[in-house]
């Protein structure tokens, strides 16, 4: 997931890259499971080893990403597929890179060339040739296409829904979109969810596609997060609260857009997860609960604080939210800035959740990797 910058911008009109449909054929029995040897990874800044020269979360030498750490503990290591050149993207002169996620990952790709759609990265390491029985497909996605989604549709009073009615319509039929648009705030609501069902499909439909079909036989697939729980999103909803009034009407339209933005997010759960019921060779981490019970229950998963960022903020946003600069967001930095009030001397940033608004700590992404090894030890791939 990206730093969310893009919530309150108009998005552009159309996506020329879609993927194939599935045709409603028996799932195959899936062989018996080989040892893992090798981790290639697909998504957005959650499992970007360092397109852009560092990590989204804190930087260190034992700050690793929660695909960096799956690998780790298969003996393998990953390096990022991808370099961004400060124009666009190339491939990393160091070979047998596996990683392909980049930062603004998104499953709804308007450019078809463009890497950071994770249908793209799937088909461009399925050039490579097929899948090995000891290969691992790490897969996460939809926090960013979430964001724009919710960032189209609060812009919808004063653009009169244009950039909600120009995504809608990038998966959606010109029938359905002119149905949502048309008939008012609750189809405007119910249409968010058909959306996400859509892109859910060609989610799994990529996955299909490009990973199980060239031969991927253990694929972890990691469902949608819970985005209104970050710190950025909850500023977000601070600020609908005080645009409707502040008071019990604030109050009362902040927890109606939660709600809805939520259901948005589960719409999209529910479908992944009846995409691959069934299939023996994908398991389906189920991150959003984790991340609404770590929100619930800090304590259970070791945390101090799910709420405020542990890097430093360095700016504003044109949208008037925090921003925060993660090459400079190191160990050694926050580990000699220590907060007035807080347990933990030196080490107290390892107990927090989330590095900036938008991405966890390395104490967030070793929470992710014991999911996703759950997932491994429940299928008997570890």
């Amino acid at each position: 997931m990206q730093q969310f910058q893009k919530l309150l911008v108009p998005l552009a009109a159309a996506l020329a890259l879609s993927a194939c449909g599935g045709n409603g054929d028996p799932v195959p029995d899936a062989p018996a499971p080989a040892k893992i040897t090798a981790v290639k990874v697909f998504g957005d800044s959650l499992a970007d080893s360092g397109t852009f020269g560092f990590r989204f979360t804190v930087q260190g030498a034992d700050t690793q990403i929660y695909p960096e750490r799956i690998a780790a503990s298969m003996g393998s290591s990953l390096c990022n597929y991808y370099a961004f050149t400060g124009t666009t993207f190339t491939t990393n002169s160091k070979p047998g890179c596996s990683n392909y996620a980049i930062g603004g990952g998104v499953i709804n790709q308007t450019n078809a060339s463009d890497p950071r759609g994770i249908v793209l990265q799937m088909i461009t390491a399925s050039l490579s040739g097929p899948y090995k029985a000891s290969d691992l497909a790490l897969i996460d996605g939809g926090g960013n296409d979430a964001a724009d989604l919710v960032g189209a549709y609060l812009k919808a009073p004063t653009d009169k829904a244009a950039a909600f009615s120009t995504l809608l319509g990038t998966v959606l039929s010109a029938s359905q979109v002119t149905t949502i648009v048309t008939g008012g705030a609750a189809t405007m609501a119910t249409g968010g969810a058909t959306y996400m069902e859509a892109l859910a499909d060609k989610f799994a439909d990529g996955i299909q596609s490009y990973v199980l079909g060239k031969g991927a036989q253990q694929v972890v697939v990691l469902n949608l997060p819970s985005i209104t729980i970050t710190p950025r999103f909850q500023r977000v909803l601070d600020g609908i609260a005080l645009a409707s009034g502040g008071g019990t009407a604030g109050a009362t339209a902040r927890a109606q857009s939660e709600a809805l933005f939520k259901s948005w997010i589960t719409a999209f759960n529910k479908r992944l997860e009846s995409r691959f019921a069934g299939e023996a060779r994908v398991a389906v981490a189920d991150f959003y609960s984790m991340m609404n019970d770590q929100f619930a229950d800090p304590a259970k998963y070791g945390l101090s604080n799910v709420k405020t960022p542990a890097c430093p903020q360095t700016g504003t946003g044109a949208d008037g939210l925090p921003t925060y600069t993660f090459p400079t967001c190191t160990q050694t930095a926050l580990s000699a800035s220590i907060p007035a009030g807080v347990s933990g001397g030196a080490n107290w940033w390892k107990t927090y959740a989330f590095s900036d608004g938008f991405h966890p700590t390395p104490a967030g992404h070793q929470q992710i990797a014991d999911l996703v090894n759950r997932s491994l030890a429940a299928k008997g791939w570890k």
